[in-house]
Parts: structure tokens; C-alpha cells; sequence
């Protein structure tokens, strides 16, 4: 299927107010435009075109998150990166399969052991919901961290704020990721409580926002 026709079937899907899911194993240019486009003409067709560079935003950093979640486990089982590592050294390694030829390589893998990374529209009357799903559980105590870091980032109307307060060695850490989308959202006044990461505790996990068409 040529991208015009994906384009087509985008458009469609809008329309129905169908359900729309990209999948990914890495980070391609590709399935970025297409989940722009998707999240521009859904806000356009709103009269929110002023939300798209915020979400957008919110979207990308979940979703690199994510995909760098993924990429971590693949390096454990490999033995490059031991459970025991320093945050430090886990971003240093992580960093060296961000080149161009290394994410295509470890995207592969990625798909081989079905380390998938989701992105979820679901569409209502009322707003949508947007989903990024990675097929990785996370056990409570990460889960309580995560979730007391999101309300406190509540606190602040500016990422530099929140890093002035908490600084992040490794300055890629998840408590840094999630006081972005926080803030993000903050900027065109949709509750913190709209944004919330939960887990199956076996499988996957998922962090969605829910942006309400007011």
C-alpha cells in the first residue's frame, strides 16, 4: 500500500471514528509523519490546531521511552547492559544503538521477540484517547515511582523548574520524560490527571492521554 492510500485510509478511519494504531520496533521518520498527520487532521477537524505542537511533543517523548524500554531489555539479555548497571552507564550504553544503522539493527530485534511499540487513537465524542503501549510490565514499586513523580510534576508550569528541584544525572531519566508531558499538557490547561501510566503486570504497559474536545 502506496502512503497516499495510507493517507486515504487515515482519513477514512477519522471519519468512522474508527480505532487507529501504529506499530513500531524503532524510530523511523516514517511512522512519525504518519502519526502527525493522524494528530493534525484529528485536532484540526476539532478547532484545536494550536494543541498539535504540545501533544506531538508529549507523543514523541512516550514513545522514545518506550522504545528505548524495549531496547534495554535486548541488551540485558544480550549481556551488555547488567540489571545491577548504574543509571549513567545504562544511558551511555543505550545511547551507542542510537545511530542510524545500530536502531535499524536493534529494531529488527526488536520485532523478532515481539518488543513492539503502540500508538493508539481511539476516538469519542467528546475527545480522544491517545495510548502508547509497550509490550513490557512493569513491577509496583517502578509503578508507584512513576506515578508519584506525575504528581509531582504537577506542581511545576515548566520542565526547567522541575529539573531545578530534581535533577537528573542521566538527563534522559523516565521522572524527566514524565514532568515534559506533564507540562506539556499544563500549557493548554488539560489536568494532570488526564495523563496516567498503569500496567497489566504481566505483559504490557501503557501510558494515555485522555484530551477532552471542551
Amino acid at each position: 500500500m502506496g502512503n497516499r492510500d495510507i493517507y486515504t485510509e487515515i482519513d477514512s478511519a477519522i471519519d468512522k471514528r474508527s480505532d487507529i494504531v501504529f506499530i513500531s520496533y524503532s524510530m523511523l521518520d516514517d511512522t512519525d509523519e504518519k502519526i502527525r498527520y493522524t494528530l493534525q487532521t484529528i485536532l484540526k477537524r476539532n478547532n484545536k490546531e494550536e494543541w498539535f505542537t504540545p501533544i506531538f511533543s508529549a507523543i514523541k517523548e512516550l514513545t522514545a521511552n518506550a522504545l528505548k524500554a524495549n531496547a534495554k531489555r535486548i541488551l540485558i539479555e544480550e549481556g551488555v547492559i547488567k540489571d545491577t548497571d548504574p543509571v549513567l552507564e545504562v544511558v551511555r550504553k543505550l545511547r551507542t544503538i542510537l545511530n542510524e544503522r545500530a536502531v535499524l539493527e536493534y529494531g529488527i530485534k526488536k520485532k523478532r521477540k515481539a518488543l513492539s511499540t503502540r500508538v493508539f487513537f481511539k476516538l469519542m465524542a467528546d475527545g480522544m484517547s491517545i495510548k502508547v503501549i509497550n509490550n513490557l510490565p512493569l513491577n509496583n514499586t517502578d509503578l508507584k515511582k512513576i506515578n508519584d513523580r506525575i504528581t509531582i510534576s504537577s506542581k511545576y508550569d515548566s520542565i526547567a523548574e522541575f529539573f531545578m528541584d530534581y535533577p537528573d544525572p542521566a538527563a534522559e531519566g523516565m521522572g524527566l520524560g514524565l514532568c515534559m508531558v506533564v507540562t506539556l499538557l499544563k500549557s493548554i490547561d488539560i489536568d494532570f490527571k488526564n495523563f496516567s501510566i498503569t500496567t497489566d503486570g504481566v505483559e504490557k504497559t501503557y501510558a494515555e492521554m485522555n484530551i477532552p474536545f471542551r
